[in-house]
C-alpha cells in the first residue's frame, strides 16, 4: 500500500524550471507544503516558499535551508536537483568553469544533505537525488559534468548506507536525455535532436512513486534510459 503525501514537507532545488520545475508541480498536486530553492523565481503556477540562492555560492546555501527549515517546521523530504551543465574538452576547460561545475553539482548537495539530515532523521524522512546518466559513464565533451556526477553518485552511495541507521532513505536518479532547457543550444542537444527523449514529468511521477514507498521498501537506485 503506497503512503499518502498530503501534508507533508519538502525542499526542492532548481526548481524555477525543467526538471524540478515538474517534480514541484507533482508534489504540490499531492497535496505536500514545499520550500522551492533555486536562482530564478519558479512561475506563480506552482505554490511553494521561493528561496534565491545561486548554489555556486557555497556560503550562501545553509542560509537558504535554514529559511526553508523555518518555513516548513519540519522536514519530509529533500529533493537534490540542482545542476548546472558544461560542454567543453577537457583541454578547454578553465579552473574557473570546473571549480563552478562542482560546487553546484556536487559541493551544493552535500551541503544540503549535511544540514537537513538531523531534520529528516527526526521525520525518518527520504532524500532523493536527481544526478544523471553521466554519472554512470563518460560522455564526449562533459570532462567536468561527468566528474561533477560521478562524485555525487559516490557520495550519495556512502549516504545511502549512513542514513540507513537513521531511518532516513537516500534515492539516487540517473536519467540520460531528458528532454529540458539544460542541454538546449549545445551539441548533445543537437545529436538527440529528433530522437525520442525522457520528460521532466516522467521523472516527476517517479520521485512521487518513491516518496509513496512504505519504510520497509528501499530503491536506492535507478538508471533511466531513453526508449525508442
Amino acid at each position: 500500500m503506497s503512503v499518502s503525501l498530503t501534508g507533508r514537507t519538502a525542499i526542492v532545488t532548481g526548481a524555477s524550471r525543467g526538471i524540478g520545475l515538474a517534480i514541484a508541480r507533482a508534489l504540490e498536486r499531492e497535496k505536500m507544503k514545499l520550500a522551492l530553492i533555486s536562482r530564478s523565481k519558479p512561475p506563480r503556477s506552482v505554490a511553494g516558499k521561493f528561496i534565491a540562492c545561486d548554489f555556486s555560492d557555497s556560503a550562501a546555501i545553509p542560509g537558504a535551508v535554514s529559511l526553508a527549515l523555518e518555513h516548513l517546521g519540519r522536514l519530509d523530504c529533500v529533493v537534490n536537483n540542482a545542476g548546472v551543465f558544461l560542454e567543453k574538452n577537457a583541454e578547454e576547460i578553465s579552473l574557473a568553469d570546473w571549480e563552478r561545475v562542482l560546487r553546484v553539482n556536487l559541493t551544493a548537495p552535500f551541503l544540503i544533505c549535511r544540514q537537513t539530515l538531523p531534520e529528516l532523521a527526526r521525520r525518518r524522512g527520504r532524500i532523493v537525488n536527481v544526478i544523471s546518466s553521466s554519472a554512470l559513464q563518460g560522455y564526449r565533451g562533459q570532462a567536468a559534468y561527468s566528474a561533477s556526477k560521478h562524485g555525487f553518485l559516490g557520495f550519495a552511495r556512502c549516504l545511502a548506507i549512513e542514513g540507513r541507521s537513521l531511518g532516513v532513505h537516500i534515492h539516487s536518479l540517473c536519467p540520460g536525455g531528458v528532454e529540458t532547457d539544460l542541454i538546449k543550444g549545445t551539441d548533445l542537444g543537437r545529436r538527440l535532436q529528433g530522437q525520442p527523449m525522457i520528460r521532466a514529468q516522467d521523472l516527476a511521477e517517479i520521485v512521487v512513486f518513491l516518496l509513496k514507498q512504505p519504510p520497509n521498501v528501499d530503491v536506492p537506485e535507478m538508471a533511466i534510459r531513453r526508449f525508442g
